[in-house]
């Protein structure tokens, strides 16, 4: 089996009647014929050396089936149908759109670097091409690395599984050494400057009017609540309790089942009740779509306006200026576990500790007694 290269130039390409000319910026197609099918792809590169790599791989995987020392090449997997075939997989675990944006963007980054390498299946993936292709990631943060490398293992365990590829490449890959005090980077608060250079961002993100409006208290409702993205979003209008000049949030967190109990601050209170949103039920959805659809437009218009404010931000940080603040002035880290939701004071010390100024207080004290003793 052969397979043709040929060039699919774009309509302005001054070369479009040359379907060999290779010096252009078009992209190079593969064409083969087996049993009588034709087959027409991409090789999503306009590299025609590149292509070539590819196409080499596809022959190899015929003439390898052909002498029994590898799979039918209709079992053979290229790396974009493994990755779409992954990600599908993931929408069936009812993921979080920000977990399941992780994972297709960290596979993106993979795919781009098979098109340059040449690698056109899955299983033709090496440990070797995993750690070329990890030195030139360009994180700082071993925390970050780290995640990455969770997911790329997670993507090749699944191909595993699915018989896609006959080893699993990354369970020789090393791991990414974290120090003790670089455990929780990512748990980061907003300083307060970034936290009202978000605010003032959000009328500038080019947003109807109303959405802005919703953006903007949705914000403030994490950061003065603690609720999380998805229960903020769904936050239902009976939720919002008045007493007198008192508000308060009276939801369950929708990934634990915890109660919530949370007093806010009457102006945004108030400012809630003036959400426009032509739902009666809701704050800031319709109610017409599906919790990860809604959830997911507010992420994307969260990184909107995370970007034009010029901050390496993310929703959870709302949250997370939620339980600092409150640790800096001093609340019981048990009384923030359970503002937050947590079903142990444990997770809250995990995330937390480094914050939680009152217990240091109480400990320097036992301390400072001790000594006098």
């Amino acid at each position: 089996m052969h397979v043709i290269l040929y060039k699919r130039h774009k309509q302005s390409c001054p070369h479009k009647t040359d379907k060999t000319y290779r010096r252009c910026r078009c992209s190079v197609w593969l064409e083969y014929n087996v049993n009588g099918v034709q087959t027409r792809k991409s090789t999503k590169t306009f590299s025609w050396d590149t292509a070539q790599e590819k196409a080499r791989a596809i022959e190899k995987t015929y003439l390898d089936a052909e002498l029994g020392r590898g799979p039918a090449p209709a079992e053979a997997k290229s790396v974009e149908e493994a990755i779409a075939l992954f990600i599908n997989s993931k929408q069936g675990e009812d993921l979080s759109p920000n977990t399941l944006y992780k994972h297709t963007h960290t596979l993106k980054r993979l795919q781009d670097f098979c098109d340059k390498q040449g690698i056109f299946f899955a299983k033709d993936l090496t440990l070797a091409h995993l750690t070329t292709w990890r030195a030139s990631w360009p994180f700082r943060s071993p925390l970050v690395k780290r995640s990455w490398q969770e997911r790329v293992k997670a993507f090749f365990k699944f191909c595993t599984a699915a018989g896609i590829t006959p080893v699993n490449p990354t369970l020789q890959l090393a791991p990414i050494q974290v120090k003790a005090d670089e455990v929780n980077p990512a748990i980061r608060p907003f300083e307060p400057d970034e936290y009202a250079s978000i605010l003032a961002t959000v009328d500038k993100a080019g947003l109807l009017p109303d959405v802005a409006t919703r953006v903007k208290a949705c914000m403030q409702l994490q950061r003065w609540s603690g609720l999380s993205l998805i229960d903020a979003v769904w936050l239902t209008k009976d939720e919002v309790i008045k007493d007198g000049d008192t508000f308060r949030v009276c939801t369950h967190r929708r990934k634990t089942g915890t109660r919530i109990n949370n007093v806010i601050p009457s102006w945004l209170g108030e400012e809630l009740l003036r959400v426009k949103n032509g739902n009666p039920e809701y704050f800031f959805t319709s109610g017409e779509a599906k919790p990860s659809g809604a959830l997911s437009t507010f992420h994307k218009r969260y990184r909107k306006i995370f970007k034009l404010a010029g901050i390496d931000g993310t929703s959870h940080m709302f949250r997370h200026t939620f339980s600092v603040e409150l640790l800096k002035a001093g609340v019981d880290i048990r009384k923030v576990s359970r503002a937050l939701g947590h079903s142990s004071v444990t997770i809250t010390e995990r995330y937390y500790a480094k914050w939680n100024k009152a217990q240091q207080d109480i400990l320097d004290g036992d301390l400072a007694r001790a000594w006098k003793k």
